[in-house]
């Protein structure tokens, strides 16, 4: 299922980003292309002036000059003196360039009798007392910038027309189109890839979510029925061998098996409200010292009988206040005492300890024991995860640091393990630190 997913949320995203890229090369292109036009347009009239200025200031014009403004036929250049078509055009110009210049003037000429404002003045012109105009000209499929001068030298009236081939632009322009057309091609492979890895790592928590929530049903599911078949088994034998003694045993061992049903139950609504935000919190100032204290004095006689040594380590003479739920505070560091209690072999020492600094309050329970390997310190806060299945014990779904966690957290707190010096484990919870409360 996830699978088709993101294959689907790949598309997707390739589509979309691939239309993205394309919507900024497209601006792209059109900007470079309004760029390399407007450098165009200025040779254009670099050139038109160029021609302005020689005419005017040179006394011979000869053949080598005219081919050079021509640059070898690429723009034809028409010029008459007094009316009259200049001997140079007859000598150089081809038929095909006088019927384009021919076309271009009619074109000029028509448009001004038309009154349409398809040309432009230049008020630029290199040389005094002359008036130049342009237009854009299009002949079989070539585009040209035509340039239109009258220029008054001694007696002379010298006029010219210079069309400007725009061949080479629309060449530059047409492999700029295909090179960002390959790059555009090109990279809908990359953003394909782009999107896999993209949509992997989204969906990751989503699948690792739907796995814990697989296994959260089965564990449930499993821990539920465990205790229904006793129930059911110690009914059948009841109803077909009724004994005083055996009803005793029975009953002992029904009632063990409800309470650890019980147990799971609220443990389970515990964390449905918790992620629902549904928990009721009775916030107030709590000193850490006397709860800890308390808890102290309720397990060291269950820790005596397991053969284990509880301690209480705190520094006297300081505050230990936080703002927080008594109750829920209580509850988080018995699952730590429990679990340390539980899993700790005889022999071997409980440590609570509480400390303070940087307005912060730690309160540690330090175990000798066997210790957590670093690969699992993580997942056991996992619900339903033990990180020993062969030591797992009734009464304890792995459920409990779940429960811590989330206490924490509703604290603005934070809950860690790390390794004991010499062996076992550290349980540390992090607590805001707050003023004490004044009395009146």
């Amino acid at each position: 299922m996830f699978h088709k997913v993101q294959n689907k949320l790949s598309l997707i995203c390739c589509l979309t980003t691939t239309l993205i890229v394309l919507a900024i090369i497209l601006c792209c292109l059109h900007i470079s292309e309004r760029n390399m036009y407007g450098q165009e347009k200025a040779l254009f009239f670099l050139k038109a002036n160029a021609i302005s200025s020689d005419l005017y200031l040179s006394g011979n014009i000869d053949m080598d000059w005219y081919r050079r403004q021509m640059e070898g036929g690429r723009h034809p250049l028409y010029l008459e003196v007094n009316g009259a078509p200049a001997t140079l055009c007859a000598l150089i110009l081809s038929p095909k360039d006088f019927t384009l210049l021919q076309g271009a003037k009619a074109y000029m000429d028509q448009q001004m009798q038309d009154g349409r404002q398809n040309f432009a003045h230049d008020a630029k012109a290199a040389a005094p007392d002359t008036i130049q105009q342009y237009f854009a000209y299009a002949n079989e499929g070539q585009k040209f910038l035509v340039m239109q001068a009258n220029l008054q030298k001694n007696e002379q009236q010298v006029s010219y027309l210079f069309c400007y081939n725009l061949h080479g632009f629309y060449n530059n322009v047409k492999k700029q189109r295909l090179l960002f057309a390959a790059i555009w091609l090109s990279s809908i492979a990359i953003l394909y890839l782009f999107s896999r890895i993209f949509t992997s790592h989204a969906l990751k928590p989503v699948i690792q979510n739907d796995q814990k929530q697989r296994h959260f049903t089965a564990f449930a599911s499993h821990e539920l029925r465990s205790p229904l078949a006793t129930l059911k088994t110690g009914l059948s034998i009841l109803k077909n061998k009724f004994g005083a003694e055996n009803a005793a045993r029975i009953f002992a061992l029904m009632e063990h098996e409800m309470s650890n049903m019980e147990r799971l139950i609220e443990d389970l609504l515990y964390l449905a409200k918790a992620e629902n935000a549904a928990l009721s919190f009775h916030f107030d100032h709590v000193d850490l010292a006397c709860l800890l204290t308390s808890i102290y004095e309720k397990y060291v006689g269950d820790a005596q009988n397991k053969g284990l040594a509880l301690s209480l380590s705190a520094d006297k003479g300081r505050d230990y206040f936080c703002l927080g739920d008594a109750q829920r505070l209580e509850q988080a560091i018995c699952i730590l005492v429990d679990n340390a209690l539980t899993y700790t072999p005889p022999g071997q020492n409980i440590t609570l300890r509480i400390l303070s600094s940087h307005r912060k309050c730690y309160i540690q329970v330090i175990d000798t024991g066997k210790g957590i390997p670093d690969s699992e310190k993580e997942k056991i806060f996992d619900r339903f995860y033990q990180e020993d299945s062969s030591r797992s014990q009734k009464g304890h779904f792995g459920l409990g640091l779940s429960i811590a966690r989330e206490i924490c957290h509703t604290h603005g707190g934070k809950i860690s393990v790390s390794d004991t010096n010499g062996g076992g484990s550290t349980f540390t919870i992090r607590l805001p630190q707050a003023f004490r409360k004044q009395t009146s």
